[in-house]
C-alpha cells in the first residue's frame, strides 16, 4: 500500500510534466504504458507495466479529491490524460475512471472522445495551478520553460526579470495590497481559457481579483505600463466572460488593478481615468504601500 501510494504520488507529478510539456500546444494523452516506464515501473521485458496502473491512477485521483476543501475549487481529473494504447478503447481512458466518472462505461465512444478532450481543456487552462496542488502534496514542483526564462532575464520585455518575481511574490503574500481578504485562495501565473497569464489572483466564493504587477524596471520601458493598463482591461473583461460562463468557479464580482513598483507615468494617468483602471503604485517588497 505504501509502495502504490508512492507511485500514486510519483504519476501526479509525471503527468504535471507532460501537461507543462504540451503548454505551449495542443494537450494530448499518454498511455498506461509510457507513464509507467515514466515512473519506473516495469515488467520482465524492461516494458512499462500497464497492469495495475488503474488502482495507482485511482489513488491519485482520490489524493487530489482529497484536497479540494483545501484548495477551494474543484480540481481537474488528470488522470484522463491516460489512456488505452490498443483495444476498444484506444486513444481514451480505461473503464476504472469510472471511480470518477460513474457513468463512462456507459457512454458511447463519441461522448467519451468528447468529454474526455473537455477535461483535457481544464488539465490545461489549471496551468501553473498544478505546481500549487504539488506543493500542497510536498511533491517537488516542475520548472517550467518560463521559470527557466525568468532565472536568465535581467530586464521587461526578455521573460519574468527577478525584480517582477519578487513584486509578484510579495502581493500575493501581501492580499492587502489590493484590499483581498486575507482568507482569499491566491494563486500565480493564473491560466485563462485564451492562454494568457495573470501574475497574481485572490478569489473566494464571492469576488475574484486580478493582478497585474510592474516592477520598477518598466521604468525604462514606458510602453510596458501602457500595456499594463489594457492587460487589466482585458483579464476583467475575460474573468467576467468565464463568470458568466459558469467557468473554474469565477465568482461574479470581479475587480482588477494594476500594481506598481513605482509610479505610473504622469501621460498616463489621463488615460488610466479614462479607462477605469484602478492602479496601486509605490509598493515597495518589504515596505508599505503608499
Amino acid at each position: 500500500m505504501q509502495g502504490q501510494e508512492q507511485q500514486a504520488r510519483e504519476c501526479l507529478r509525471a503527468l504535471v510534466e507532460h501537461v507543462f510539456e504540451h503548454r505551449n500546444d495542443f494537450l494530448t494523452g499518454i498511455t498506461y504504458e509510457d507513464l509507467a516506464e515514466r515512473i519506473g515501473r516495469f515488467n520482465k521485458r524492461n516494458v512499462g507495466q500497464a497492469h495495475g496502473m488503474g488502482r495507482v491512477l485511482g489513488k491519485m485521483g482520490n489524493l487530489l479529491r482529497g484536497l479540494e476543501g483545501e484548495w477551494g475549487e474543484k480540481i481537474p481529473h488528470i488522470q484522463s490524460l491516460v489512456v488505452n494504447k490498443a483495444g476498444a478503447d484506444k486513444g481514451l481512458p480505461d473503464e476504472g475512471i469510472k471511480e470518477f466518472w460513474p457513468d463512462y462505461p456507459t457512454w458511447t465512444r463519441e461522448v467519451k472522445r468528447n468529454y474526455m478532450r473537455k477535461e483535457h481543456q481544464k488539465v490545461a487552462i489549471f496551468g501553473s495551478r498544478w505546481n500549487d496542488v504539488l506543493a500542497l502534496l510536498s511533491i517537488a514542483p516542475i520548472e517550467s520553460a518560463s521559470s527557466r526564462k525568468s532565472s536568465r532575464s535581467a530586464h521587461a520585455g526578455s521573460g519574468e526579470s527577478p525584480q517582477h518575481l519578487r513584486l509578484k511574490d510579495y502581493v500575493r503574500g501581501h492580499p492587502e495590497v489590493v484590499g483581498a481578504d486575507d482568507d482569499s485562495i491566491s494563486f500565480t501565473e493564473y491560466v485563462l481559457p485564451s492562454l494568457d497569464q495573470i501574475d497574481v489572483v485572490f478569489k473566494t466564493g464571492k469576488i475574484c481579483i486580478a493582478v497585474e504587477v510592474k516592477s520598477s524596471l518598466s521604468d525604462t520601458f514606458p510602453d510596458d505600463y501602457l500595456r499594463g493598463l489594457y492587460q487589466v482591461i482585458k483579464y476583467d473583461a475575460l474573468l467576467r466572460a468565464m463568470a458568466l460562463a459558469g467557468v473554474e468557479s469565477i465568482p461574479a464580482n470581479i475587480k482588477a488593478f494594476l500594481v506598481l513598483e513605482s509610479a505610473l507615468p504622469k501621460k498616463l494617468r489621463i488615460l488610466a481615468q479614462t479607462l477605469g483602471v484602478t492602479v496601486v503604485e509605490n509598493v515597495r517588497v518589504g515596505r508599505p504601500s503608499r
